[in-house]
């Protein structure tokens, strides 16, 4: 199966909303840095930052090729 727009624009709402929620998550996790937890709160940004953009890769790539590896 090839490239659908359907489903492109599904992945795109999906990394979108799955972005969202992480940076409520780097919200939190620059409280702890606030409050001096300065190592546990750039950890858990990065950590963030890192699943935002995995997540990202992934959707595009299935949104592309219409496969899902986790399925595999």
């Amino acid at each position: 199966m090839g490239f659908d727009p359907k489903n492109a624009m599904n992945a795109a709402k999906d990394i979108a909303a799955h972005a969202v929620e992480k940076a409520g998550d780097i919200v939190e996790d620059a409280g702890q840095i606030v409050k001096g937890d300065i190592a546990g709160g750039i950890s858990a940004i990065v950590e963030d930052a890192t699943d935002i953009a995995t997540h990202a890769v992934d959707k595009a790539k299935e949104a592309f090729t219409g496969k899902d590896d986790a399925a595999e």
